[in-house]
């Protein structure tokens, strides 16, 4: 303190400094929550900003004006931010200039009166070359000038000392700044939408281990999906073919666990009082699995889904009247099986009808008398919704998605119990022509799909969905180039074995049954050996840190003929597997199941991370490209040119090579 009190006389010796003036740059924020009872003060994009700060100076302007996409309207007058498509409590506004750096590191806007106070008296200053002032805030607060840069904000405390009396402290002085020079401002939004896609969360009301809502995930997802379309779909994007896809989120679980249906507060009386917490994140989250089952309350979910869809479609189209896209919708864990049913009894069109159904009041939900033996024989769509539960009413949606994702989901799981044992080839969404379902190899809540259309497809693996960066994560590459290098020296171990074993038995005249026992003896010895050394090296490769490589991230869309890759990866690329049976009219006649790539640390342990693994998708950048390609795929449009590979050279054993060892360079 002293330091400080001498700098500031030895400054105010010295001679009035004088620079020009000119006005503190205007920008809007808003004040985002982030974790518990903490909020970041969050700048608008340069678009936003500008459009309020205009709109706030014309005569006759609106008050609401529409930002971010169109996804909040923000009123000028009350200095307030509100969401559009789903319910959230109003967020501030404010028009910043003056900034103080607060506890956190984080810069701080002033309020709007006081940062007009510090202006008109930085102004007066910078006119009269007077400065080390002191602007007093409040009666703890103050803030001094020491120069046009260097500005200080004092805070005072009183504190108890021994004898029962008060003593003022200073904190530390914070630095104040008249500039956003801190902030990194985004440009903005691309105004233009290619396609709208709807998401449904599953239990509970957190969508993942940070404890945050479905819109605070979906805005990752959004966020993470546009930056993804820009770095993928560059050239479009600057041609102006691409802008981008909006995503907005479809909430259900606050509806069903509100004071109207009092499900919580009969929970709450019949709930033990021990493990309070423990209960209270059962009652909450896991029994909505349950409240699915039950026809009441599944009637309310459907009901509250359903309908959110249509309304917000309907004031999308509304408030955009030029959007010409499709719509997609997705899912995650029991959103994904919500969805399902829900798109299992939309009514087809009229040419789908005539051709492919005979009764169509069965897609509208209608009860029908179905014995408990008719029920694995029978269409999906004349099944229950829920475990075993009665018909209920499936209200139809105001438009045909193009696709659905499945993230995460327990679709298979379902159906299964609900004495379905086969949905078959001819089995489709009445309106929805793409599924995809796409789960983490942990994911301890995803079912496979594709054994429920085609029993022959049970041992086919899913479709390996490449890392955004292209090829896959290096310790998959390791895994798989020391299968193939164990695979090469078994067989050349073999050939050698047995043309020695076959001359000894020549020279000898011995049978060939035991040439044949021996072999298969040696053959079993060496694959012993081989695994055991496969999997020790590994391990050790497995801690190495990951090595991403660019190159091809194209997802497998072959039709009835396909190859699948390798989920564990523990076979070679040559051992994909070909497929000679149809593949349905689930997804077009393409593959359904796909299965994301395991990080290095995950494949360490896989039940420590199992349950990160069901939370993973809504910051995957593997799933998220996924999704926006076969989005921009039904559009036609294709990424940009794929960067050429990187080589990488290892050492193999080939039996065409006299060399025990040689080089081989390997692209893919």
């Amino acid at each position: 303190m002293a330091n400080l009190l001498t700098g500031e006389k030895a400054a105010a010796s010295a001679p009035p400094m004088t620079v020009p003036y000119s006005p503190a740059v205007k920008h809007w924020f808003y004040k985002r929550p982030s974790g518990s009872n903490k909020f970041i003060w969050t700048p608008f994009s340069h678009y936003d900003s500008a459009l309020l700060e205009i709109t706030l100076t014309m005569d006759n302007a609106p008050n609401i004006v529409a930002v971010e996409g169109g996804r909040y309207d923000v009123n000028i007058s009350e200095r307030t931010k509100t969401p559009v498509y789903w319910q959230s409590a109003p967020i501030e506004v404010r028009r910043c200039s003056w900034f103080y750096k607060g506890t956190d590191s984080k810069m701080v806007p002033y309020e709007e009166s006081i940062a007009d106070l510090l202006e008109n008296e930085y102004k007066q200053a910078v006119e009269s070359g007077e400065w080390h002032k002191k602007i007093v805030l409040s009666m703890n607060e103050q803030v001094t000038f020491h120069g046009p840069t260097v500005i200080v904000h004092f805070q005072q405390q009183q504190s108890s000392d021994a004898w029962g009396g008060t003593t003022q402290t200073t904190t530390r002085p914070r630095v104040v700044k008249r500039d956003l020079e801190e902030f990194s401002i985004e440009q903005g939004e691309s105004q233009r939408v290619d396609h709208l896609l709807l998401m449904v969360h599953g239990i509970g009301a957190a969508c993942d281990l940070k404890m945050r809502s479905v819109d605070e995930v979906v805005d990752d997802f959004r966020n993470i999906a546009q930056a993804l379309v820009q770095s993928h779909y560059k050239n479009s994007t600057e041609m102006g073919v691409v802008g981008r896809v909006e995503v907005l989120p479809i909430s259900w679980h606050s509806h069903l666990h509100s004071e109207e249906m009092g499900i919580d507060e009969k929970l709450r009386s019949i709930t033990l009082e021990s493990i309070p917490k423990l209960r209270n994140f059962t009652n909450n989250t896991l029994l909505d699995v349950l409240f699915y089952t039950s026809p009441k309350y599944c009637q309310k979910i459907m009901n509250t889904v359903a309908a959110s869809m249509n309304e917000v479609y309907n004031k999308y189209r509304e408030r955009h009247p030029d959007f010409n896209g499709g719509v997609s919708v997705a899912g995650h864990s029991l959103g994904s099986l919500i969805l399902f049913d829900l798109l299992c009894h939309q009514k087809a069109p009229k040419e789908c009808e005539e051709q492919n159904l005979e009764n169509p009041d069965q897609l509208g939900g209608s009860p029908m008398d179905v014995s408990n033996d008719d029920l694995s024989v029978t269409s999906y769509t004349m099944g229950p919704a829920g475990t075993g539960q009665p018909f209920i009413h499936y209200t139809q949606l105001n438009f045909q998605p193009k696709k659905f994702f499945a993230l995460g989901s327990p679709i298979g799981m379902f159906v299964t119990i609900r004495g379905i044992d086969k949905l078959g080839v001819d089995f489709r969404l009445p309106t929805c022509s793409g599924f995809y379902n796409i789960f983490h190899p942990f994911d301890p809540v995803a079912y496979r799909i594709e054994a429920l259309v085609n029993p022959d497809l049970s041992g086919v693996r899913p479709v390996l969905i490449p890392h955004h960066k292209g090829r896959k994560r290096m310790h998959l590459e390791l895994k798989e180039t020391m299968t193939r290098v164990g695979a090469d020296l078994k067989q050349r171990f073999l050939d050698t074995f047995k043309n020695t074993l076959e001359s000894v038995s020549f020279l000898g005249g011995s049978t060939t049954r035991s040439s044949r026992e021996a072999e298969e003896t040696m053959s079993k010895e060496v694959d012993k050996v081989l695994n055991m050394q496969i999997d020790a090296e590994k391990h050790k490769k497995s801690m190495s840190a990951e090595d991403q490589q660019p190159g091809s991230s194209q997802s497998n869309t072959d039709t009835s003929r396909t190859r699948s890759d390798s989920v564990s990866t523990s076979q070679s690329d040559s051992d994909m597997v070909e497929i000679d049976f149809p593949l349905g009219k689930l997804n077009d006649s393409k593959r359904i199941d796909y299965v994301l790539q395991e990080a290095p640390l995950e494949f360490i342990n896989e039940y420590i991370f199992a349950l990160g693994a069901h939370v993973c998708y809504w910051e995957s950048e593997d799933t998220i490209l996924f999704v926006m390609k076969e989005i921009y795929t039904g559009l036609s449009i294709s990424p940009d040119n794929q960067v050429p590979q990187q080589t990488m050279t290892i050492e193999r054993p080939s039996s065409r090579n006299s060399n025990p060892l040689s080089p081989i360079s390997e692209k893919r």
